[in-house]
């Protein structure tokens, strides 16, 4: 009879602490929000990326940006006068707009165009 007493006694205490228990679980407070969630990606790298700067060919230059020596080393048949006549017009004029537009430069006609086509980048 004692085991049926205990027994018994146990039981009603496990069935009041799940009953205890649940109603914790139950009557927490709960907060309901009209924004929606925030979802945020994970960062990838805090660098800057400039993509005008990444080119393919290490020969190729971007003549809105390069100085006159970089001008003169990447590009065929453009010698130290040429290239700076480039940078003087570039910053009398702005920024080219065309690869063509530098044919209004002084000193650089179309074959000299054609040959550096491939390695100029705006």
């Amino acid at each position: 009879m004692k085991k049926i007493n205990t027994f018994a006694i146990s039981l009603i205490v496990g069935l009041f602490s799940t009953a205890v228990f649940a109603n914790e679980v139950t009557t927490q407070p709960t907060t309901l929000s009209t924004q929606p969630p925030v979802v945020t990606a994970p960062a990838t790298s805090t660098a800057p990326v400039n993509i005008q700067q990444v080119t393919a060919d290490p020969n190729s230059v971007n003549i809105n940006t390069a100085s006159a020596a970089e001008i003169q080393d990447k590009l065929v048949g453009i010698g130290g006068k040429k290239a700076q006549a480039i940078v003087d017009y570039r910053t009398k004029n702005g920024a080219f707009l065309s690869i063509e537009q530098l044919k209004e430069v002084s000193g650089i006609g179309a074959a000299t165009l054609e040959k550096n086509r491939s390695r100029i980048v705006l």
